[in-house]
């Protein structure tokens, strides 16, 4: 890539050399600056690209500095994705509130989704200018304040918007984590286990919110509105934190150490406050517009996104099943249905573990083909584990009928969560590798189709498993996933010639 960006540089690029102890380093020019944004058509992405070099880059910090914010981060990530499913344990108890079918009850759940769909679009291309930091502090307040809304709920439809906007506002979890973490590490080979957390956490969420979500609102010292009231609380805490923790986006705290040091602003610095000027509206106009165009023209994104969307809305789909087989075919209570939930936390961390052996598999990959990493590489472990996927739903499926122990279909669901978080956890690096000019429409072409195919699936379950019953609605939910082993396959097979047609994407 560093390659690629010197070619489109001008002939006549000035070479800055530092002598304020700093480092020494080749710098960007803004007619440089401005070839490169010609070549990928965003300026923001364009510098991200040219300045990967200097050394106050956040990806020269220290392993134990770099942790300890990712950590917080992903903790902020299994926050914000527990109030989807903590949503879905309860809604028995706002239909009884609000006298609403279960249909429109489940508005809540699916608007949540749509706001976290909605979000990036502008989120994102905010925090690609004004800064992460600002961005997170921002939304989070937002999102406890929201959460206020939703306690003091007056009528469904009320709560219904409350959820939207709190949807749209937690996003920034999902649009500027992964973001903070390509700050940290670039694509460099140890970025996969910091982004495997992010999965793990994402998908862990999920799964925690459930059996949270019922002991709230079962617990008569508390009852259903402390369930929002604890967001207001958690949430106001982890804005006021997280004023402390550092700003990782490389043009800030390229310009800032610059400052520091009471020298001219290098040309690189020169450059971020010139990109600092571009309007935030025109970045979003790009990255929305980008995004649609990517969709509807790159078939591996719009690919990955709509089973993406199917593999997130399972995870609601599957919540909805859990109650009938836990409760009705082998006689659990609420709470510990509620519980059997947990296997997809179970499953998101065997994925953890094992990450190390996609992560030496990309390496050996990339040596053999003269250390260049290639983005189907990051597919290499999918292509066993993808099997399980199908395979587990169609274990659960002849298991839920209450004819064997309930532990068998418990650790079905474990063995599809491990499955789902490695693909995707793969296909987030896929498209950072392939997509790094456009990385951040690449996500929002990827999350947008997914949200709401999810949104929809949340009110299809609903009529699969009333009229079809558990078991055969987990049999067509597994004969459908069975295109998911069709499409890794083509993918990391035919990935290299699709890329080769592509406009937008990176050509090894």
């Amino acid at each position: 890539m560093r390659q690629t960006l010197r070619s489109l540089k001008r002939p006549d690029k000035q070479h800055a050399v530092r002598t304020d102890g700093l480092a020494t380093m080749e710098s960007s020019t803004p007619g440089s600056l401005d070839k490169v944004a010609a070549h990928t058509g965003d300026p923001v992405e364009a510098l991200a690209l040219a300045i990967l070099d200097h050394p106050a880059h956040p990806m020269h910090w220290s392993t134990f500095k770099k942790w300890i914010i990712i950590v917080i981060y992903c903790l902020l990530q299994l926050f914000i994705a527990m109030t989807s499913t903590s949503y879905v344990s309860v809604v028995y108890l706002i239909q009884e509130r609000f006298g609403t079918s279960l249909q429109v009850t489940t508005l809540g759940q699916s608007l949540f989704i749509v706001g976290n769909a909605v979000g990036p679009l502008f989120l994102g291309p905010l925090s690609d200018i004004a800064g992460r930091k600002w961005v997170y502090v921002g939304s989070i307040l937002l999102f406890s304040i929201l959460n206020i809304g939703l306690a003091l709920a007056l009528n469904f439809p009320m709560m219904a918007i409350f959820m939207f906007l709190i949807g749209a506002a937690g996003s920034t979890a999902l649009c500027n984590v992964a973001g903070s973490i390509a700050d940290l590490y670039g694509d460099a080979n140890n970025s996969g286990q910091a982004m495997a957390l992010f999965v793990f956490t994402s998908g862990a969420g999920p799964s925690l919110g459930s059996p949270v979500g019922e002991w709230v609102a079962l617990n008569p010292r508390m009852g259903l509105n402390w369930l929002f009231w604890l967001n207001v609380i958690i949430g106001g805490a982890f804005a006021l934190g997280m004023i402390f923790v550092p700003e990782t986006l490389p043009r800030v705290v390229i310009e800032r150490a610059d400052r520091k040091q009471n020298h001219a602003l290098s040309k690189s610095t020169s450059a971020v406050l010139q990109i600092r000027n571009v309007s935030v509206v025109s970045e979003i106009r790009f990255v929305a517009t980008t995004a649609l165009r990517i969709f509807f023209t790159e078939p591996i994104v719009a690919s990955f996104g709509i089973y993406n969307g199917f593999a997130y809305g399972l995870l609601f789909l599957y919540l909805t099943g859990v109650f009938p087989v836990f409760t009705e075919n082998n006689g659990l209570s609420y709470i510990d249905a509620s519980l059997t939930y947990l296997n997809f936390a179970v499953g998101a961390a065997v994925m953890f573990c094992i990450v190390p052996i996609q992560t030496w598999l990309y390496k050996r990959d990339k040596q053999r083909n003269g250390g260049t990493g290639r983005p189907e590489a990051r597919l290499l472990l999918n292509l066993v584990t993808i099997w399980l996927f199908p395979g587990a739903l169609f274990w659960f499926a002849f298991t839920s009928s209450g004819n064997v122990n309930y532990w068998s279909p418990i650790v079905a669901g474990a063995v599809a969560g491990t499955s789902n978080t490695m693909l995707y956890l793969s296909i987030l690096t896929y498209l950072s590798d392939a997509y790094p000019s456009v990385i951040a429409s690449a996500i929002a072409a990827l999350l947008l189709p997914s949200f709401l195919i999810a949104a929809g699936l949340a009110h299809v379950g609903l009529v699969m498993f009333e009229n079809l019953g558990t078991r055969t609605a987990f049999i067509i939910l597994a004969g459908v996933s069975c295109g998911l082993v069709i499409l890794t396959y083509t993918i990391y097979f035919f990935g290299p010639w699709l890329r080769r047609r592509s406009k937008l994407a990176r050509v090894f």
